[in-house]
């Protein structure tokens, strides 16, 4: 692994709100801040922390580089898929950290490591990227992320990309079929 992965601590809560003042990551957290958006989760009925939720802030040695909020579905993915999907959430860069690689090793950490780092392994990872977030879908494609969309979702802002690629055809499957339940 090759980073240290911690609990969202309340050490970091002040210097990881001070990296959300661009509109672009105010945008992806809905307005709200870092510690808005994982109480939601925390208060969510649907989520447990540490279970199927997980806010990390993500170090390099002891300097925070990363928070990185994901979700895992095991039981609704089990009903179509013999693997757990892992969405990942929201990943925000420390602003004086990015444009050096961050972002791509932070995500190979995750596919590599998600046993250790949630629990989780041989999984499918889902990430949605707005239509017009070109670095996002740069930074997907360099990893190997599959654009998954149907004819009917093309006028839609949101898209889903799935890695790896040779699991995008079953993930649209589940994603077909849990919608009819």
């Amino acid at each position: 692994m090759d980073f240290v992965w911690k609990d969202y601590p309340a050490q970091y809560e002040t210097e990881i709100e001070s990296w959300c003042d661009e509109p672009a990551i105010r945008f992806a957290l809905d307005e709200d801040s870092v510690i808005a958006e994982h109480k939601w989760y925390l208060n969510s009925d649907k989520y447990v922390h540490n279970e199927n939720y997980f806010c990390k802030v993500v170090l390099d040695d002891t300097t925070p580089v990363a928070l990185f909020m994901l979700a895992v579905f095991r039981d609704e993915a089990r009903k179509f898929l013999s693997e757990s999907i892992v969405y990942l959430d929201t990943l925000i860069i420390n602003p004086t950290l990015r444009n050096q690689n961050f972002g791509s090793r932070i995500i190979a950490d995750v596919i590599q490591n998600a046993e250790q780092i949630i629990g989780s392994r041989s999984n499918i990872f889902i990430s949605q990227i707005r239509k017009d977030n070109g670095t996002a879908i740069k930074l997907a494609t360099r990893l190997g992320f599959h654009l998954v969309c149907t004819e009917t979702e093309k006028n839609h802002d949101w898209f889903d990309w799935v890695y790896p690629a040779s699991k995008a055809d079953r993930f649209l499957a589940y994603r077909e079929n849990s919608a009819k339940i």
